[in-house]
């Protein structure tokens, strides 16, 4: 089976084109990140560069695939509107079209549960819970529109499957555990709130599974979304102080109010709004929520229709991504 995959050299892309290789199937990748891209080289893969919004381009690698599993998107908290819609809104739907053009017979794309989130807590959040009135970034408003589009497309014959992955950990790993350890490093990390909220999390491979359920998932799972995440809420501040323990470093204890916090952050916004090169500010209203706020999912969904089981345990997602940062980061 011959699969195309975007966004091949992000976190989630590579883990699941050495996985799709593994497991003998045929791999296109493309993707942006020259670094990545030589190292999927050096896998044996056919690596394409190039953009994802470029329809013309799509179509052209995308030539003989049975399927496409889309992970590519631009993902952050802080950023311009046009830069968002170009990569999610403006990409999936080149990947469509080059879906319907070429005949591909299956899209599977990775959205987001940000399109859930509020500034305040969201548990056991259903696939079908309403959604907020305004969405809480232009990230989770791009990836929603993006949504549209594949749904639209299922009805032009496309078989179209999607879901919504929480918060990757492990091996490869270039944001959450990463971005903490930055703050940590440069003084600014702190506990917002009580330090008590409890998240989901979810091993990066147990993604990878998910999307190889999606890839063949029978005709009565299709044209849904469905919320991925490892199925053990945890506590995030005492999770995050194991992990800086066994990095040998010691998490600061010291706690600020949520209400401070998201002042800090709503005025540190208004002020990289002002900015000319409107660059992220040290804290954003969605991270001081992320940080302090419930927010977990429910899974049964995707537990019943797609027979997803996460096989990997937080404790061996945290652990596998520990050694990967001893091995190549100096501390």
């Amino acid at each position: 089976m011959k699969i195309l995959v975007t966004g091949a050299t992000g976190f989630l892309g590579f883990r699941l084109i050495q996985t799709l290789k593994f497991e003998g199937y045929e791999v296109i990748a493309t993707g942006r990140n020259p670094i990545m891209a030589e190292k999927i080289s050096q896998l044996g893969i056919p690596f394409a560069a190039g953009a994802v919004e470029d329809k013309e381009f799509l179509i052209q690698i995308s030539q003989g695939a049975e399927a496409v599993i889309h992970t590519a998107g631009l993902s952050s908290p802080w950023g311009h509107y046009a830069d968002f819609e170009r990569s999610n809104v403006l990409g999936t739907e080149a990947v469509i079209a080059a879906c319907l053009k070429n005949k591909i017979r299956r899209l599977v794309h990775v959205s987001t549960p940000s399109i859930y989130v509020i500034y305040g807590d969201r548990e056991q959040v259903k696939e079908s819970d309403p959604l907020p009135p305004q969405f809480i970034n232009a990230y989770a408003a791009t990836k929603f529109l993006a949504e549209e589009k594949i749904r639209a497309a299922s009805a032009q014959g496309l078989e179209t499957i999607m879901i919504r992955p929480r918060a990757l950990i492990g091996k490869g790993d270039t944001v959450i555990v990463p971005r903490l350890l930055r703050a940590h490093q440069e003084g600014r990390l702190r506990i917002i709130g009580s330090g008590q909220n409890r998240v989901d999390l979810t091993a990066v491979s147990n993604v990878v599974d998910a999307l190889l359920l999606c890839l063949h998932a029978p005709q009565e799972a299709l044209n849904e979304a469905y919320n991925i995440t490892n199925g053990q809420p945890v506590q995030l501040w005492e999770f995050l102080a194991e992990v800086f323990d066994q990095l040998g470093l010691s998490l600061n204890r010291k706690k600020i109010p949520y209400s401070l916090a998201f002042a800090l952050a709503s005025g540190m916004e208004a002020l990289a709004k002002m900015d000319p090169q409107y660059k992220e500010p040290p804290l954003t209203r969605y991270s001081v929520t992320m940080l302090a706020k419930n927010q977990t999912l429910n899974i049964e969904k995707a537990r019943l229709k797609l027979g997803y089981q996460p096989r990997q345990s937080l404790e061996e997602a945290s652990e596998e991504f520990i050694r990967w940062w001893k091995q190549t980061h100096w501390l």
